[in-house]
């Protein structure tokens, strides 16, 4: 199939549209500092941090935190100086699960990961061995806490193949996570104000050339301005997505063949 220069320049206009309104859709995004701090993204621009730092002991061999849970396991937990309690939990970990004198450690420092759940959640992971999709991995949920000065982590529930999920509230989350979108007026992204002026234009363009075509005395579907382009428009939709996607620009196998401009 072969395009005319017309035909070319809507399908790369279309696609890089829809691909610039997908992107100014996206909210939040969470970037990894350390491996308790992180800065929350909104459109590239840091919106806000979180960061646990506070929170750590600073002490390898006394970790923050010891969580309880149902199954009489204890959690130690320090955010961001690694554990030298007791082999195994003694090569930089995050959290150890302890019974007595029976250690089992359930992940790294250097495995930790944020992620953006959704609005004024935070999920903040550590797993022990990335390579081993079987290994023991713990998940906290970072919300806010209002009220909790002090920060309360406290055992959800343990999953078959060793994933533990805990609950994280803390007064400063409130303000390093945000719960609501940003007003219109400042979301609004390069991708939507382009399909703002784009439709608009479009109608006014079909209105114009249909009194044109009428005043020349076309009838029926002549009257619509290039008709033929119009007919077309939900494939050069389908094309233009295939433009923006491919690396080579329509350069791929099965890709239609384009005419030089």
């Amino acid at each position: 199939m072969a395009f005319t220069r017309n035909q070319l320049f809507l399908c790369t206009v279309v696609g890089l549209l829809l691909h610039l309104q997908a992107c100014s859709a996206l909210y939040y995004t969470v970037k990894r500092l350390t491996s308790c701090t992180a800065n929350v993204l909104h459109h590239n621009k840091v919106h806000s941090t979180i960061d646990l730092t506070s929170l750590d002991s600073g002490d390898p061999t006394k970790p923050r935190f010891a969580i309880n849970s149902p199954t009489g396991y204890v959690f130690l937990f320090n955010p961001c100086t690694g554990m030298n309690v007791a082999a195994p939990c003694n090569t930089q970990e995050a959290v150890c699960q302890n019974s007595g004198n029976t250690y089992f450690a359930a992940g790294r420092q250097n495995l930790s990961k944020f992620e953006m759940k959704k609005l004024g959640e935070v999920e903040l992971s550590f797993v022990q061995d990335s390579a081993d999709p079987g290994s023991r991995r713990s998940f906290f949920t970072l919300k806010c806490g209002k009220g909790y000065t002090e920060p309360n982590v406290s055992f959800i529930d343990e999953h078959p193949g060793g994933r533990y999920n805990f609950m994280f509230l803390w007064a400063d989350f409130c303000d390093q996570i945000p719960s609501s979108v940003p007003t219109v007026s400042l979301a609004l992204g390069v991708g939507t104000i382009l399909l703002i002026v784009f439709f608009p234009a479009v109608v006014l363009y079909l209105v114009v050339g249909v009194v044109i075509q009428k005043v020349r005395g076309r009838e029926g579907m002549e009257i619509i301005p290039n008709v033929e382009l119009w007919l077309g428009f939900p494939g050069l939709v389908k094309d233009g997505v295939g433009l923006i996607l491919s690396p080579c620009c329509g350069g791929g196998s099965g890709g239609g063949s384009y005419e030089k401009l």
